[in-house]
Parts: C-alpha cells; structure tokens; sequence
C-alpha cells in the first residue's frame, strides 16, 4: 500500500531520474524514487535508458580525449561564422526588423498605461527641439545658398555673355559644385 502511494505521488516517468542520476536529490528524495522505479516499469526503462546515454556519452567524450584542436581553433570558428552572416541584408529582414520594433514600441506604450502622457512629454519635447534645430540649419543652408546666388548672378551678368570663356567656366563651375555636394551628402549619409 504504502509503493502504491509513492506512484501516485511521483509523475511517471519521474522527472527526479535525471537529478538522481547527477546525485542531486536529497536522501529521503533519492529512496522514495528508488522504491517507485523498483514498481513503475516505465521509470525504470527512463532510469536505464538515461544511463545508457551517460555511460555512450562518456566512452565517446573518452575516445575523443586524443584529438588536440589546433592553437588558432577559435578565431578561426569566428571568423568563419562571421563570414557567413547574412545579417539584415535581405529587405524581408528589415521589414520584420521594423515591425517586430514597432509592436515592441506599441506594448510598452500600452504596458505605461496611465503614465503614457507624462513618458511622452519627454519624447515630444526632445523631438520638438530637435525639429527646432533641423529648421534652423535648413535655414541657414538655404538662406546661404540663395546670398551667394544673388551675389554670384549679380557677378556674372557682367561678363557672363559677353564671351563664350565665361559661359564654359560657369558651366564647369556648376559641374563641380554639383560634384562636392553630392560627396558631401553622400558622406553625411554614410555617418
């Protein structure tokens, strides 16, 4: 009577045979498990096959105790692995990149609750200033582009029709001047 009261306390097959086999169990836990696995055959086959795992387990890690791994093993196993990373490459990956971002942002807008408006007043005030700032320097860009326009057409309607020098260096002017500010975009973009 009292083996059948231990079966129906331990679920079969018991999920203690992996500590019993480690020897983490205590005494008292260790005996209640070997008098179930003594009348549950289905514990038993678990105790006897996760045994024979271990015992195969440890003659294979034995056989392979002579194989020495070369000095440069691990460099060599990340470099390669880092070779081979695809990474965000593909324009499905950053569409699921972006969406995963996006339903993250969403829950912890939702996971603020009542709090969501005093969270946002931080971000719309940063944002508001860095919008602020944007302006300012689209301003100032512009308002330089078009001094120096007024200043440049003012100086050359002077001699600008007069020879066919002049158009020809106003025109490779322009060429460059389209050159430099498609450098130096494309290296603010790259930064």
């Amino acid at each position: 009577m009292e083996h059948i009261e231990i079966k129906d306390s331990l679920s079969c097959p018991s999920p203690d045979v992996s500590a019993y086999l480690d020897g983490e169990l205590s005494a008292q836990a260790e005996l209640e498990l070997e008098m179930h696995v003594a009348v549950c055959s289905a514990c038993a086959d678990e105790l006897n096959l996760q045994k024979s795992f271990l015992n195969a387990l440890g003659s294979t890690l034995d056989q392979e105790k002579g194989i020495e791994l070369p000095s440069n093993f691990a460099k060599a196993v990340v470099t390669n692995a880092e070779s081979r990373v695809s990474g965000l490459r593909h324009p499905h990956e950053r569409r699921n990149a972006g969406f995963i971002c996006t339903a993250l942002i969403l829950l912890s807008v939702i996971a603020l609750g009542s709090n969501t408006d005093s969270a946002f007043a931080a971000v719309t005030a940063i944002a508001d200033t860095f919008f602020v700032v944007a302006e300012w320097a689209w301003h100032f860009v512009y308002d330089i582009a078009l001094g120096s326009t007024i200043v440049f057409r003012s100086l050359a309607s002077a001699f600008l029709f007069d020879s066919a020098v002049a158009i020809g260096l106003l025109l490779a002017l322009f060429v460059l001047s389209l050159y430099v500010s498609s450098r130096l975009l494309y290296g603010f973009r790259r930064t």
